[in-house]
């Protein structure tokens, strides 16, 4: 394929796709712009993503030598909707270049985003002894502010004080505009008031019944694959129990389905390679998942001043979501199913327009 190309494509149904090659990304009306952009860093997060879209149109543009381009175009409820895959995340200062480019580009490319969501898998962060702070495979960790207001804390140094104490270097974001936020919060007490609402519950059945035919597995594994570690000095580590659902809780926690947990997200290659690091940090900070270090991408959403963004994050490993490749389909599907239930029920003040 010659570099520079785009090439469109339209998905009629599961069987039926059309592709053409286009000189460039069309130009939309005002009205037909995209509001809200979905960024994924995976292959079967975007996969998972572009199954909750309606009327989808993905445009690809590759490029010798440098980063391709690819947008998936359609609707979820009163929104259109654009989708991208990042093509590199991660530690490296190869990929936060990249990740920042890709996301300046992406805003650049569609300037009427007034919402951003960040979808794929994360590492849940273990509570062995108190259950109701205890992440498991297959949750959804939607991000939440803790007690200081930030909702991604990014871990740039660790330094120790005189007294031998930890010492973390931070920063921060979260956003301006709360409105998902609150769209969030709604739901959740909801759920807390009524264990059977639970919307996303349908989204991820229908979700698998359109990705049957893909190579990768997106069913929900198998209970004894979620295994816990504990780490007891040095690289020795032992199996441990996950700490019991309370029977007062069994209803509100089904052991089948992704649940959905609120807090912080963190990153940052000082902690996360470093079990005893991780916890405390995490402890410190209210921090209940972990991801692939996205805070390129967030300097670009801030600095093309989106101020409405949150993190979805499916919980795939208790790492960083990048370890676990048995539950990474599943978990981006509940992490996409959920993303949907909230665009579903976020107003479009565009069409007021």
């Amino acid at each position: 394929m010659e570099s520079g190309i785009w090439v469109r494509k339209v998905l009629h149904d599961q069987k039926t796709k059309q592709e053409d090659i286009v000189n460039q990304m069309p130009t939309f009306k005002r009205g037909d712009q995209p509001t809200v952009a979905i960024i994924t860093a995976a292959f079967a997060e975007k996969l998972a993503v572009d199954s909750m879209i309606e009327d989808k149109m993905t445009y690809m543009k590759y490029k010798t030598g440098g980063d391709s381009h690819v947008y998936t175009l359609g609707y979820i409820g009163e929104h259109k909707v654009v989708s991208t895959k990042l093509p590199q995340i991660g530690r490296t200062r190869a990929a936060k270049i990249s990740s920042g480019n890709i996301t300046t580009r992406l805003l650049g490319t569609f300037s009427n985003i007034d919402h951003v969501f960040l979808v794929g898998c994360g590492g849940g962060v273990p509570h062995y002894t108190d259950f109701y702070h205890h992440t498991r495979l297959g949750d959804v960790v939607v991000s939440s502010l803790n007690e200081n207001g930030a909702m991604y804390i990014y871990c740039d140094k660790v330094t120790q004080d005189r007294e031998d104490q930890l010492q973390y270097t931070l920063k921060t974001w979260k956003p301006n505009n709360p409105i998902i936020q609150d769209i969030v919060q709604n739901f959740k007490e909801k759920n807390d008031t009524n264990p059977s609402f639970r919307p996303w519950d349908e989204l991820v059945i229908e979700g698998m019944e359109q990705l049957q035919n893909q190579q990768a597995d997106f069913s929900r594994p198998a209970p004894h694959t979620d295994k816990l570690y504990m780490n007891v000095g040095g690289s020795d580590v032992i199996e441990v129990a996950h700490p019991p659902i309370p029977d007062d809780a069994s209803a509100w926690f089904p052991t089948d389905r992704p649940n959905l947990r609120l807090g912080s997200i963190g990153s940052g290659k000082p902690v996360i390679g470093k079990d005893q690091l991780r916890l405390d940090f995490a402890y410190r900070h209210n921090i209940i998942a972990y991801d692939t270090e996205f805070d390129q991408v967030l300097d670009s959403i801030c600095g093309n001043v989106i101020e409405s963004f949150i993190f979805i994050r499916g919980i795939s490993d208790y790492y960083d979501g990048s370890k676990n490749k048995e539950w990474t389909p599943y978990a981006s599907l509940a992490a996409a199913a959920v993303m949907k239930t909230f665009i579903s029920n976020l107003p479009n003040t565009q069409l007021k327009d």
